[in-house]
């Protein structure tokens, strides 16, 4: 008998909530917390899926290092001076959640521009484009 298992991409983003119920809970904590890191981290994930998805990934391989690490990789990428000047506690919680959560983490980012469907469908209630942190 062969047991058949749908890989992340097959599992529609709207069972992840349900699928991983306490990262879920913990990523909303974490956008009620830092609502202007998290509208930013939802637009970058827009833009630069690709970027986001190495992010986390990098955020479970690496578990002992700070966001400092990766950017100082990535000086490239404009949006890593932003996220370690300006939201530097928000981003160092955020790689924490991945940690906590990397499988729910791996299953959301496995979407391209998932973690921004999180926000704009999970989460919109303690953001908003035009004005972060609205509720």
């Amino acid at each position: 008998m062969v047991i058949a298992t749908a890989s992340a991409q097959e599992i529609p983003l709207e069972q992840w909530a349900h699928n991983h119920k306490d990262a879920s809970i913990d990523l909303g904590n974490w956008v009620k917390k830092h609502p202007k890191a998290a509208h930013r981290m939802f637009e970058w994930d827009a833009k630069h899926p690709e970027r986001s998805q190495e992010l986390v990934n990098w955020a479970i391989v690496h578990p002992h290092e700070n966001l400092g690490a990766f950017s100082a990789q990535h000086r490239a990428w404009p949006e890593m001076e932003e996220f370690t000047s300006k939201h530097a506690d928000a981003m160092e919680e955020f790689l924490v959640w991945c940690r906590n959560h990397a499988a729910a983490a791996k299953a959301l980012m496995a979407h391209s521009g998932g973690l921004a469907w999180a926000g704009d469908h999970l989460y919109k209630e303690y953001w908003n484009m035009e004005t972060p942190g609205k509720r």
